[in-house]
């Protein structure tokens, strides 16, 4: 059974590389773009596999992951993504009852672009753009079945237009077996959103994922997996392993397929009493410079 189940994790990892190469029919139509990067460190790591993997960070990701959470605790990054782009984010878990709760906010800020209204060497000014996000997400256990829900409001604004929305998550993890846990997630469901004159739909996305630990000599280890649709791109999926020789240690490997820009992706995870902190290094390609993504993270 375990070995029928291993190699379900396996196709999730390779099966998008038959699909096409081509431009998205609805490429640019979705709005608050930035929902979809996954803002830890490990699960940048890990191939992007954030379904599973993103600890502490699940109310931005995977609502149902907060029902497994041991313990409250407090994360905070800020990291450069591709090109002048920068990201910071918190979040704030804790427990009622037997439900495992989550508030955070992220922000995402570009600055000095460039405006032009034609073919020109000097532009005719600069401008900024940034997205705002506020999050509460809630997960709670029902058997092998872990469900949540989130929740979390948009502001978006690009030189001097802007727009506002509201979005919702819904996942479910489940756990047929001690070392097997599989994933499910539909993320940003919400309304259309207006910017200028124009409507947009959010960038509506389902992911499906799987992960399976086992023993090693050394230590042990976790094999991901995560297969994502957005509205507006193709399928695509990652997968990424992660070995812990010391408890103190983690070594990260990953690879990202149907990805023009990325493929290997690699970190570490450092520990030391009740503080925790990940780093994910992401080269990309087109000059759009590598990516370096650091998290911290604070048990109460």
């Amino acid at each position: 059974m375990k070995t029928i189940l291993f190699a379900v994790i396996m196709i999730f990892a390779v099966f998008p590389v038959f699909s096409s190469d081509d431009v998205y029919r609805d490429a640019g139509a979705g709005a608050f773009s930035f929902l979809k990067i996954d803002p830890g460190a490990r699960a940048a790591a890990l191939g992007g596999t954030g379904l599973l993997n993103s600890g502490s960070l699940s109310g931005f990701t995977n609502p149902a992951m907060l029902a497994s959470m041991d313990t409250g605790s407090i994360s905070a990054g800020h990291n450069q993504w591709l090109g002048d782009a920068t990201q910071s984010f918190l979040s704030w878990n804790f427990s009622l009852d037997r439900v495992g709760c989550a508030l955070g906010t992220r922000f995402v800020y570009v600055g000095n672009l460039e405006m032009r209204e034609e073919a020109s060497s000097e532009p005719i000014t600069t401008f900024s753009a940034w997205d705002i996000s506020f999050h509460a997400a809630a997960g709670i256990r029902l058997g092998i079945f872990d469900l949540g829900i989130g929740m979390k409001l948009l502001r978006e604004k690009i030189w001097m237009e802007s727009a506002t929305g509201i979005a919702f998550d819904a996942g479910v993890v489940i756990h047929p077996l001690k070392d097997l846990d599989l994933a499910a997630a539909l993320q940003h469901i919400g309304p259309s959103v207006t910017m200028v004159e124009d409507d947009f739909r959010l960038p509506f996305t389902w992911k499906l994922g799987s992960r399976y630990s086992f023993n090693l000599p050394f230590g042990n280890a976790a094999l991901s997996a995560e297969v994502r649709k957005p509205l507006d791109n193709t399928l695509s999926a990652g997968s990424g392993i992660e070995y812990t020789p010391q408890r103190w240690l983690k070594l990260r490997f990953g690879m990202r397929f149907l990805d023009d820009s990325r493929d290997f992706t690699s970190g570490i995870g450092l520990s030391a009493g009740s503080w925790t902190l990940d780093y994910a290094f992401i080269p990309a390609d087109y000059s759009l410079g590598n990516v370096h993504r650091f998290t911290l993270h604070k048990s109460l």
